[in-house]
């Protein structure tokens, strides 16, 4: 397994609905738990599919054909943004996409607000495309493990499912647009005071 640290942007009302996906221990959850209140490890089962895989990473706002609303709303998959490296063949050189500004770029939705919230939090990867194994995030940065063409393979994704517990989840900081600047700063941190560091599971013990 992989240790992967990542950055979760959202846009939400307010600082107290911000921080209380820590104080609650609510965590990070998908949209689908979201919508439906309520859901069984039977379904989660049934979710977990590369073809839903496929559908939130490329047609994430498109109508599900299931359901004739758009996969958005019911997706079991989380969205989060670890950075990636873009190759540029014709200029011979590398770009490298941030975590942490298309965290803002999402969390703001795109431009449409001046301020977001970002939670740094770590997950567990497999070293190749598990979607049916929940307690492993996907990969679909990596071109290695995912290799359909998908446009926005520069986004740096990697999606977990159904939740990010809250003791995985380092911190929320609440970001707001400097207009003089043009840019974003930092304006404030709340840290997790039950975030478990993931050095905790560094190594593997086998069965005495």
């Amino acid at each position: 397994m992989i240790i992967q640290w990542c950055v979760k942007g959202l846009h939400l009302p307010d600082d107290g609905t911000a921080r209380s996906l820590i104080d609650t221990r609510a965590g990070l959850v998908c949209n689908w738990w979201r919508e439906v209140h309520k859901i069984s490890p039977r379904e989660i089962r049934d979710r977990l599919t590369p073809g839903n895989i496929d559908r939130h990473v490329n047609h994430f706002t498109e109508n599900d054909p299931a359901t004739g609303l758009p996969f958005s709303r019911h997706s079991p998959f989380i969205s989060l943004s670890a950075g990636t490296v873009e190759r540029d063949t014709l200029a011979a050189t590398n770009h490298v996409h941030r975590a942490r500004k298309t965290a803002l770029w999402f969390g703001t939705e795109f431009g449409k607000h001046e301020f977001a919230y970002l939670y740094t939090c770590w997950v567990l990867l497999a070293p190749r495309a598990a979607v049916r194994i929940e307690g492993v995030a996907e990969e679909v940065r990596d071109l290695n493990a995912y290799r359909r063409y998908s446009a926005y393979q520069t986004e740096g994704e990697v999606a977990a499912k159904v939740i990010v517990p809250d003791n995985q989840i380092a911190a929320c900081e609440k970001w707001v647009l400097d207009p003089p600047a043009n840019q974003f700063r930092k304006v404030w941190t709340q840290q997790n005071p039950r975030f478990n560091p993931p050095e905790i599971l560094s190594n593997v013990r086998e069965l005495i």
